[in-house]
């Protein structure tokens, strides 16, 4: 069942709760390790992360050459989010345009809704008529068809991590807990209010806002939060924690 939380979750709310270093880190390695330059965008197409390589191919196109986009870049993303919205596929849309030039877009979910894309401008194949020349001037990379097809399926299982789903027994209520609520007797009064408010799916500002303390406050609170209960980020302590939540959200964990 797609929880409440989910629904409505902003990309960058998604980003932070996930972590974006660590999301940012995978995407720099692999496109280190298959040399295959990977970007994470919204639904619309707005960056989410710093990309991990500019391409300057396309560029010279849009200012050299009157040429309509034939690859991904000319989709339109509303289009292809429908679809993904509709299908809930982890087949990612692969297109080659007029100059060989390969590129694709990977749906990202979480809880089973769409956040986002992976997004590849582009790379040749080692069989495309100009995969030397486009290489040698604007530094496209060259891969084989084995070596793509090998690292997109790593990528797809990366997708499905983290495409985390909440059961009934995980299912996040919207609803404010109450003020005395306890998600773990190793935490002090206030940091088990900032836990809750965490697994309800507020963000630092809303927490803080509410609290009436800064986002500084909140974030230190939480890296005590983290190293108590030994998680490491949002998202394992909303799996991990929310069910200490009933429906009206009280605690159900005995207090020791």
């Amino acid at each position: 069942m797609i929880s409440n939380v989910s629904r409505g979750l902003q990309p960058s709310e998604w980003v932070r709760m996930v972590g974006r270093g660590s999301l940012q880190d995978y995407q720099d390695c692999f496109a280190r390790d298959t040399h295959i330059p990977i970007h994470l965008i919204d639904r619309k197409g707005n960056p989410l992360l710093i990309p991990s390589k500019k391409l300057f191919f396309c560029d010279f196109v849009k200012t050299s050459i009157d040429h309509d986009c034939s690859g991904v870049n000319r989709i339109n993303m509303d289009d292809v989010a429908a679809h993904y919205d509709k299908t809930h596929s982890f087949e990612p849309l692969v297109k080659c345009c007029d100059f060989g030039i390969s590129s694709f877009v990977a749906p990202v979910y979480f809880n089973g809704e769409l956040m986002g894309f992976w997004h590849c401008p582009g790379f040749t194949y080692a069989d495309s008529p100009h995969a030397k020349q486009l290489h040698a001037k604007f530094d496209l990379p060259i891969l084989t068809h084995a070596a793509f097809t090998s690292a997109l399926s790593m990528l797809i299982i990366i997708c499905r991590l983290l495409d985390i789903h909440l059961d009934n027994a995980t299912k996040l209520s919207m609803t404010e807990p109450a003020s005395d609520q306890t998600i773990s007797s190793q935490l002090t009064r206030r940091e088990n209010e900032v836990a809750s408010l965490v697994c309800c799916g507020m963000s630092n500002a809303q927490i803080a806002k509410k609290l009436y303390v800064s986002e500084k406050t909140i974030k230190t609170h939480l890296s005590n939060i983290f190293s108590k209960l030994g998680v490491r980020n949002r998202v394992q302590l909303i799996c991990d924690y929310s069910s200490a939540m009933d429906a009206d959200g009280h605690s159900e964990l005995e207090v020791m």
